[in-house]
């Protein structure tokens, strides 16, 4: 969807920023319990690891993803719906290992249990980041990027293509 190197780290910065504040949300709902506090707590918490999804995101799993994506689909072949969700799919089966055990070392320093933490909160983030990242983060930063970059997007041609492969 971005068009351009300034288009795509936008891009980025808001998938990783949305995407690393659901799942702090998320793991700390799941660890303390949910209340309106927990919000705030996450906002909070998250920039260390906003900071390691952004380097883990734009140089790992993002050129793996695209790479993944491109061997197995063509674009203006295949369905639009299909090479997103397949760019999602490679993005958390890539990112959600990293950014666990990157968050297991974070809060627990290299000690000799992080491979079963790791493991333990793998099995818990693997699914929730998934589920996120295909109905919910995904979407909604990818509705915010056609607002922010509506000009540009509409001098390229590039809104008028993304929503007719919405619309197929």
């Amino acid at each position: 969807m971005p068009k351009t190197k300034f288009q795509d780290l936008i891009f980025t910065i808001i998938m990783v920023v949305t995407m690393v504040f659901c799942m702090t949300l998320y793991n700390m709902a799941v660890e303390f319990g949910f209340r309106y506090s927990t919000f705030l707590d996450a906002i909070r918490e998250m920039w260390p690891e906003a900071l390691g999804a952004f380097i883990a995101q734009r140089y790992i799993a993002g050129p793996v993803a695209k790479k993944q994506v491109s061997r197995h689909f063509t674009m203006g072949k295949d369905k639009p719906l299909f090479i997103t969700v397949a760019m999602a799919g490679f993005t958390v089966f890539l990112m959600a290992p990293i950014m666990t055990l990157y968050v297991a070392i974070l809060h627990n320093g290299f000690v000799a249990d992080v491979p079963l933490f790791w493991l333990e909160k793998l099995a818990i983030n693997f699914p929730a980041a998934l589920f996120l990242q295909i109905f919910y983060v995904g979407p909604f930063v990818r509705f915010v990027f056609r607002l922010v970059f509506k000009n540009q997007l509409k001098e390229s041609g590039a809104l008028n293509k993304s929503k007719m492969q919405i619309e197929s």
